[in-house]
C-alpha cells in the first residue's frame, strides 16, 4: 500500500511455450506449403505483439505512459495514462488513490477515490506475488484506427491468490470508445464480499456510469465484451458487445503446442517438420491460463524428384527437373549435377530450368548423377537436399 507513484516503463523480452482447443481467433499457423517428400520446411504461428510489463506495488499506481495517440476522455484531450495494480487506468496522477483497495460506488467525490478514471473492473489484485509481471499494455495499428491495449493477465486476486482474473480495457483511437473484454473473472466471497465496480467516471468524481449490476456489487464474469461510447462531453452509452480479447502477448504467460497426426511435436512458436505425404499441423496457444485458440496449417507433398529420366523419351521423364518447391515462396536457389568424377554437369539458379542430360551441347553418357538444391523458403531459413539421378539412353 505505497503511495508512491512509479514510473515504469520496461521493455518484455517474451517466452514463448503453448496447449489445445479447436477455436480459431487471433492466432495464424502461416501459409499453406509445397515441398517434395521429406524436404524440410519451417512452420511458424504468429499471435499478436509483445505487452509492455508494468512492475507495481501492492496497490500501487504506477505512470504516466504514452498512449501513442490522442484520446477524448469526458471532453478532454490525453495523451497519457496511468495504470493502478487494482484493475484500473486514469488520466491523472490520482496520488490520494494510490493505497485504494475497497471497490466503491460511482459516482464518487472522495479524495481517496481516484478520478478521471476506467474501472475494468476494480477490485483488490495481488499483482506483486511471484510471476509477476502481471499486467501489460501496447499500442497496436495504424492512425488513424489504433488501439490501447491494456491487459491484467492471470493476476492473482488478494485473498484468493490461487483464482486469477484476466480482461483488458482497450482505448479506440478515433471514435474515443472504451472497451472492457473479460476473460474471466470469478468469484472471491473471502474477500470483501466479492464487490468490485466496473465503470467510468469524471475528474473531479460527479460524473460517473456503472455496467449494470457492477456499481460495488458482487459480481463474477466469463466471456464478456463491454463499450462505452461517448453520448456527449459528459455522458456515455454502455452496450455489451461480442467477447473479443485483443491479441497481446503477456510476457512468459503464453504457452504453444504443435500437434501432428494427434501427436505433440514442439513447443516452440516454430517447428521444422519434413513430411513424406500431405499432412495437416494444428497449432494451438493457451494464454493467461485458460484462453486458447488454434489453427492449423496443411503441408502438400508432391510427386518426389525423380530418380532417372530419358532424354529423348516421353515428357515428363525426358527431362530431370526439381518439382514440389514454390517458385514464388523461394529465394536464393541453385541446383548442381554432378558426374562421377565431381565435375560439375548442369547448374541452374532459375527453378523452372531442367537438364536434359547433356554437358556443353554433347549428350552426357548413360550412368548415375549426384544432384544437390540448396534455396531459402518463405521464413528465410536456407534448405537443402541432395540424390542421384539415373540418366538412361
Amino acid at each position: 500500500m505505497k503511495n508512491l507513484l512509479i514510473r515504469s516503463s520496461i521493455l518484455c523480452t517474451a517466452l514463448m511455450f503453448l496447449v489445445l482447443i479447436p477455436v480459431k481467433g487471433q492466432l495464424d499457423a502461416g501459409k499453406d506449403d509445397t515441398i517434395s517428400p521429406g524436404v524440410p520446411v519451417t512452420l511458424t504461428a504468429h499471435y499478436g505483439e509483445v505487452g509492455i510489463p508494468v512492475i507495481t506495488s501492492d496497490d500501487g499506481v504506477e505512470g504516466p505512459f504514452p498512449i501513442g495517440f490522442s484520446f477524448n476522455f469526458f471532453g478532454t484531450n490525453f495523451t497519457e495514462f496511468y495504470i493502478s495494480a487494482n484493475g484500473w487506468i486514469s488520466f491523472s496522477p490520482n496520488n490520494n488513490s494510490a493505497g485504494r483497495r475497497q471497490p466503491f460506488i460511482i459516482p464518487s467525490a472522495a479524495d481517496y477515490d481516484p478520478k478521471n478514471c476506467i474501472l475494468g473492473p476494480f477490485q483488490d489484485l495481488n499483482p506483486v506475488i511471484a510471476g509477476s509481471p502481471y499486467i501489460f499494455y501496447l499500442t497496436t495499428g495504424e492512425q488513424p484506427n489504433r488501439k490501447l491495449i491494456v491487459m491484467w493477465c492471470q493476476t492473482p486476486m488478494f485473498g484468493c491468490v490461487s483464482s486469477y482474473v484476466t480482461f483488458q480495457i482497450i482505448l479506440n483511437e478515433g471514435s474515443n470508445t472504451i472497451e472492457n473484454q473479460i476473460f474471466q473473472k470469478p468469484a472471491c466471497p473471502e474477500w470483501q464480499d466479492n464487490e468490485a465496480t466496473m465503470g467510468v467516471q469524471n475528474s473531479n468524481g460527479y460524473t460517473g456510469y456503472a455496467v449494470p449490476g457492477r456499481n460495488a456489487t458482487s459480481w463474477e464474469a466469463f466471456q464478456e465484451g463491454w463499450k462505452y461510447i461517448p453520448t456527449s462531453v459528459d455522458s456515455f452509452q454502455i452496450v455489451q458487445i461480442p467477447y473479443n480479447l485483443q491479441p497481446l502477448i503477456p510476457g512468459d504467460k503464453i504457452l504453444y503446442r504443435w500437434y501432428q497426426d494427434g501427436n505433440v511435436i514442439s513447443y516452440e512458436p516454430s517447428v521444422t517438420v519434413a513430411p513424406h505425404e500431405t499432412t495437416r499441423f494444428i497449432v494451438v496457444v493457451d494464454l493467461c491460463d485458460g484462453q486458447e485458440y488454434s489453427d492449423t496449417v496443411t503441408v502438400h507433398v508432391i510427386s518426389p524428384i525423380p530418380n532417372a529420366f530419358r532424354p529423348g523419351g516421353n515428357p515428363p521423364n525426358n527431362r530431370f527437373r526439381i518439382t514440389g518447391v514454390s517458385a514464388e515462396d523461394i529465394t536464393d536457389f541453385q541446383l548442381q549435377i554432378f558426374n562421377r568424377w565431381g565435375q560439375i554437369v548442369f547448374s541452374t539458379t532459375d527453378i523452372s530450368q531442367s537438364w536434359d542430360g547433356t554437358m556443353k551441347n554433347q549428350d552426357c553418357p548413360e550412368g548415375e548423377y549426384i544432384w544437390a538444391i540448396s534455396y531459402r523458403n518463405s521464413h528465410k531459413k536456407k534448405v537443402t537436399n541432395k540424390g542421384t539421378v539415373l540418366l538412361l539412353r
